[in-house]
């Protein structure tokens, strides 16, 4: 099927008066356009400025395959009082569709009834035996879509592109974020270790910038063991990204997350006040602790304060947005009811095309590479562990130079250094080894079950959406007598 839609109506009266329907016609005529394409339907306010008026005409319906005639209370009147013109636009443009075997959709509006042969001129009498449709008062929607069930059986509609998230841009947040890992902790343990602003008794100046370096290695030793969990247990997790993807308020998680971050917290506090802290140095460390706490809550609960957009676009290249997407489609599918409204048709259709392409983006050759992954598409272990990893290596490293100044070079502390640049490098490559392996587990499993229940939307939508559903919005052929 192949064509373009043409808008078939009378702008103005035999005095040049612009008619009350022709707002609702430039209205229809954008409805369609969204079904069909901007590019694939002609109306007069398309033609561009300068272009002839006969020649884009006759040019416009060589190329069309339905015409839309628009028949409107006056639509008679009208055609009679311009019989003795020169030329009457809407009546040449059904005689040449006629002529050309063009199909006639007759569309009928509010006040009008469908004219018979007899009532027209010989040269467009046959437009009396197209099949038509009433747009009702009360039911536009309902009516557009039959008139678009109708352009159907010869125009193909619009297939919306793939919505798939372009090249990412350098993510500044995440920049900012591992510049300021880094620059906090090496200025703290540095101004430490210069000052001794926090009161460590009994630790020597190599040992204070030690005990720092091991802190955001802590926090990759978290990591490490994070991610080797979810690679370990990757086919229950895939189970628990299902769930997670029904779930429509997934506050528990993110409650979950935050008495685990503040459980944390208190343990380091603990130990760390094992070592002699004094009172105001905890109460600082804990307000500091809490403070992040309630940063988190304040950024869940705006978050879902929030109404997403659907359908959502662009879309992202990651299973678990695979799945939501597709459980977010097939709930709806489930609560709507026949026939679709236009609008409701698209949305589907864009969402469709969307999960296709982030699909088509997982399964790129490029995907499957350990460097173009961590570079586009690794969720969390990027930038921010860079700092951490970092600010670990200059602590280890600010922490070696102090020893050999004090006690000048030795095999020992040369080999500590080197055992804490492996434990460092080792947490961050780790994790992102883990990382990358559970998530090649996660696209096999979209990838084996994905077809099938794309399939199956589309059923469900084509369902929803025939032609045959909306049959009491046309004129049929006895009905006109």
């Amino acid at each position: 099927m192949n064509g373009k839609v043409f808008v078939n109506y009378r702008q103005r009266n035999a005095a040049d008066e612009l008619l009350p329907h022709a707002l609702l016609v430039e209205a229809l005529a954008d409805q369609l356009a969204v079904y069909f394409g901007r590019e694939a339907v002609y109306f007069d306010t398309t033609l561009r400025v300068g272009e002839p008026y006969p020649a884009a005409l006759r040019a416009r319906l060589a190329e069309t395959g339905v015409l839309v005639v628009v028949i409107h209370p006056t639509w008679l009147l009208d055609l009679a009082d311009r019989s003795g013109r020169h030329r009457d636009w809407v009546h040449d443009e059904i005689a040449t569709a006629l002529g050309n075997g063009i199909r006639l959709v007759p569309v009928v509006l509010a006040g009008a009834t469908m004219p018979k042969r007899h009532e027209l001129p010989a040269t467009i009498s046959e437009l009396a035996h197209a099949q038509g449709v009433e747009l009702r008062f009360g039911s536009l929607a309902a009516g557009v879509q039959a008139v678009v069930a109708e352009i159907e059986l010869v125009v193909s509609p619009r297939s919306p592109e793939p919505v798939v998230r372009a090249e990412p841009l350098p993510d500044r947040s995440r920049v900012g974020a591992a510049a300021g890992v880094f620059l906090l902790s090496v200025l703290l343990g540095g101004a430490n270790t210069a000052v001794g602003f926090v009161p460590f008794p009994r630790i020597s100046a190599v040992w204070n910038a030690a005990l720092f370096a091991g802190v955001p290695t802590f926090y990759l030793l978290i990591g490490l063991f994070v991610s080797g969990c979810k690679f370990a247990l990757r086919r229950p997790m895939d189970w628990l990204d299902e769930r997670l993807a029904r779930t429509p308020n997934r506050a528990f998680v993110v409650f979950g997350v935050g008495v685990f971050f503040l459980g944390l917290v208190m343990v380091a506090l603990m130990l760390v006040s094992a070592s002699g802290l004094d009172v105001g140095t905890l109460t600082l460390a804990l307000t500091i602790a809490l403070g992040a706490v309630l940063v988190m809550a304040v950024a869940w609960l705006r978050n879902q304060a929030r109404t997403p957009d659907w359908p959502e676009g662009p879309a992202v290249a990651t299973p678990f947005w695979v799945r939501r997407a597709c459980v977010e489609l097939e709930t709806r599918l489930r609560s709507w009811t026949a026939p679709l409204p236009l609008a409701r048709q698209r949305d589907a259709q864009v969402a469709l095309a969307g999960i296709r392409g982030a699909v088509a983006a997982l399964r790129a050759p490029e995907t499957a590479r350990l460097v173009e992954w961590w570079r586009k598409r690794s969720p969390w272990v990027t930038l921010p562990h860079i700092g951490l990893a970092a600010s670990a290596a200059v602590l280890a490293t600010l922490a070696l130079v102090l020893d050999w100044v004090a006690d000048g070079p030795d095999v020992v502390s040369a080999a500590l250094w080197l055992g804490a640049a492996i434990v460092i490098a080792g947490c961050y490559l780790g994790a992102i080894a883990f990382e990358y392996g559970c998530d090649r587990s996660q696209i096999k499993a979209i990838d084996a079950s994905i077809d099938e229940r794309l399939a199956s939307l589309e059923d469900q939508l084509a369902v929803l959406s025939r032609p045959g559903l909306i049959a009491p919005h046309r004129l049929r052929p006895n009905e006109r007598s």
